[in-house]
């Protein structure tokens, strides 16, 4: 099984057609759509409480069934349910629309008689003048859309809504298992979400709209009823005959029923459609052709059948033949179309796999990924109740937090080449740190508190090479028991990723990173941003500084601290060196903060202040840095002190230890221990805030004899 072997394109069809569905852009009418909206309402207000002339209740009783119409089309022409994630809050308006409609109708019938010329028109046409005609054409039309169409909708609406509420969690699990794999990126994920949620939302507000429908049914039923009994008993008041009045007040009634009626009914069939829509790239009539005409042989098998029954006795041959034909005519056509295209149709999946990487994509290297030998591909897995997605997820958040930055996106894939149980992290598709995990055991680790030796297959930590051993999880009680600390191999690997992103955390920063930071920061900040950063600090020498911070392990979440520190210092020097120690002394309460022990102290080596000043007589300016022109022996003494002073006193159980001299030598002293003790950080004692408790561990001094060494050399190096 391949994990990720490729970074797959999403599809953003339906994501971008959401988006612009939703937020209105592109509309003509967008500007003037809240006036529209209440230009409506107040219609509908009107015609409830005043009366209308007939003209203009035929013009509304127009607008209602071209409303009817155009909802019904554009449903059918949408790709996904949520391109019409307002449908519900339409149905509402519809329905009163609808009903306000009645209520004006229903005056007019009652109080004059007439109800205008398109209800007369239904009444006479629809229903040909008859009253049980009309009825029953009412009563059916009723039926179909109370029982059939709306039931079924509303039930659609109900289980969809259900199943979207139930389907969430995992919805989310999955989105952040592509974002943390490297398959989506953070933009992307955020539209799926917002995806998710307006599903459920849609769904959830349909399966109540649905009662719109139904309670619009019911009172087109009553209404009706009223009409037609309030209408008889207004004319026999009136002088009419009870013949004559059940003739006029029922084609009125019965017109009235129907005009408001049909446009329910096609409102209904475009909620029907709308809910049973799956989400693809093509419209309803699309689809269906695609898949009804999708091969040949059905279609010549039904045209067989429909004319066999031309030829049952008593059934008409000419409509059986014609339909037959058509059917034969559309397979033969797909038949030429199938044999020109190599025999069979081609479907998605084997076109996919048709397709060919292009060359360009070959260029595309991951700034950050994972390979991942065939036994571990199971902690890689979301199938499999994998964790390690949303690890990697809070590991990237921790980074933004703790140090400013968003790392990039960590792509995880399986490789044969690799020992079965082997891992390997790479920046820029390069090995930077290897490392081997049991997925079914635990790594117990020696904490110096061990009572008894416990038995399992000897290995080495990754992370710090610590000695360690793999138990079964039965022996998990027992380990701890003895003073043995236990982690799970998923804890292991976040903890050997996050190391090493810390350790190359400056590698990581591109000048794209810095970019959007200051664009970020511009929004907040604009006139700091608009003065120093640009002609002043350009993004390339602040990209410098930010990488030359992060390397020494400083956060840059303080980027206005930084930048105006820049701006104030950068007008007398591009020198990227000394800007960068101009910025630390800016942030003296953070490297202060940073390297304090739960004490309250800073535990500091330090150097003797003769040797100090000695050691700042042989600084040499080379480029943009000063170095330290120290004899070899003296340097390497140097180091060996140092390195023995930090072993000691991290054998003694002391974790944050830092090396204080003078802010002179802060660089260069750094650079020239970096070889030897690596995870000693070097500050100055200005980067260090007034009134803070600093406890000497010890003073690294030389001896008279590497000191005159010393001063031999500076006097050779006069002379000559």
């Amino acid at each position: 099984m391949a994990v990720s072997n490729k970074a797959k394109t999403p599809n953003l069809t339906g994501h971008h057609l959401l988006k612009t569905a939703n937020d209105g852009t592109g509309s003509p009418l967008s500007a003037y759509s809240n006036i529209i909206l209440v230009a409506g309402m107040i219609t509908i207000l009107t015609t409830l409480l005043i009366p209308l002339p007939t003209q203009i209740l035929d013009m509304l009783l127009a607008c209602s069934i071209s409303l009817a119409i155009a909802v019904l089309i554009i449903t059918l022409a949408s790709k996904e349910s949520l391109e019409l994630s307002s449908f519900p809050s339409l149905l509402l308006f519809v329905t009163l629309f609808r009903l306000s409609l009645n209520v004006a109708s229903t005056r007019l019938i009652l109080m004059h008689g007439s109800a205008g010329q398109i209800i007369l028109t239904f009444g006479n046409f629809v229903a040909g003048g008859s009253l049980v005609v009309g009825l029953v054409i009412f009563l059916i039309l009723v039926i179909i859309q109370f029982i059939v169409i709306t039931k079924g909708a509303e039930r659609i609406s109900e289980v969809s809504a259900r199943f979207t509420l139930d389907a969430m969690p995992g919805k989310q699990m999955a989105i952040d298992a592509d974002l943390n794999a490297g398959t989506i990126t953070e933009t992307e994920a955020n539209e799926r979400r917002e995806k998710i949620v307006k599903e459920s939302e849609f769904y959830g507000a349909m399966d109540g709209a649905s009662k719109f429908i139904r309670g619009d049914a019911k009172a087109g039923l009553i209404i009706v009823m009223i009409n037609l009994i309030g209408g008889i008993a207004m004319g026999y008041s009136k002088g009419m005959t009870i013949m004559q009045a059940i003739k006029t007040y029922s084609i009125l009634s019965i017109g009235d029923g129907l005009v408001n009626q049909i446009p329910s009914i096609i409102i209904s069939i475009s909620s029907g459609f709308l809910v049973t829509k799956i989400s693809s790239k093509n419209s309803v009539g699309q689809d269906l052709s695609k898949q009804f005409l999708r091969t040949s042989q059905p279609l010549l098998m039904a045209s067989a059948i429909i004319a066999a029954m031309a030829f049952v006795p008593g059934l008409p041959k000419i409509p059986f033949l014609a339909l037959a034909a058509c059917s034969f005519f559309l397979g033969r056509k797909m038949a030429k179309s199938e044999k020109q295209l190599g025999g069979k149709p081609e479907t998605a999946s084997e076109q996919i796999k048709t397709d060919k990487q292009q060359p360009e994509e070959l260029l595309d290297i991951d700034r950050i990924s994972v390979n991942v030998g065939v036994r571990l591909i199971s902690m890689v897995d979301p199938r499999k109740n994998s964790t390690i997605f949303e690890r990697i997820g809070a590991l990237r958040r921790k980074f933004a937090q703790q140090f400013g930055i968003i790392i990039p996106l960590v792509r995880l894939r399986d490789n044969i080449i690799l020992e079965p149980t082997a891992y390997e992290i790479r920046l820029c598709d390069l090995p930077v740190a290897t490392g081997k995990l049991e997925p079914d055991m635990l790594l117990a680790m020696d904490s110096g508190n061990v009572h008894a030796k416990i038995s399992g297959v000897k290995t080495t930590e990754p992370v710090y090479g610590l000695p360690a051993m793999w138990i079964t999880t039965a022996n998990k009680e027992t380990a701890e028991l003895n003073g043995y600390t236990v982690i799970d191999p998923e804890s292991v690997f976040i903890t050997h990723l996050s190391e090493t992103l810390k350790k190359h955390a400056d590698e990581l920063l591109t000048r794209e990173d810095v970019q959007l930071l200051v664009e970020r920061l511009r929004k907040i900040q604009p006139s700091l941003v608009g003065e120093v950063v640009g002609e002043l600090v350009p993004i390339g020498l602040l990209q410098r500084v930010l990488r030359n911070l992060l390397a020494s392990g400083i956060p840059i979440r303080e980027l206005t601290t930084i930048i105006e520190s820049l701006g104030e210092h950068a007008s007398k020097t591009k020198n990227t060196v000394v800007l960068t120690e101009m910025v630390r002394k800016s942030l003296n309460r953070t490297i202060t903060e940073l390297y304090k022990d739960d004490a309250g102290k800073i535990m500091a080596i330090t150097l003797d202040p003769v040797l100090e000043h000695q050691m700042a007589s042989t600084l040499k300016q080379e480029g943009e840095s000063l170095t330290l022109a120290l004899p070899a022996d003296m340097a390497m003494d140097l180091s060996k002190k140092v390195a023995q002073t930090w072993k000691t006193a991290m054998d003694k159980g002391r974790e944050k230890i830092v090396l204080l001299c003078d802010s002179k030598l802060r660089a260069p002293l750094a650079v020239m221990l970096a070889r030897t003790v690596p995870p000693l950080l070097v500050i100055a004692y200005d980067e260090i805030v007034l009134g803070t408790d600093v406890e000497p561990i010890e003073t690294i001094s030389i001896g008279t004899s590497e000191l005159n060494a010393q001063q031999e050399q500076e006097f050779a190096g006069v002379t000559r």
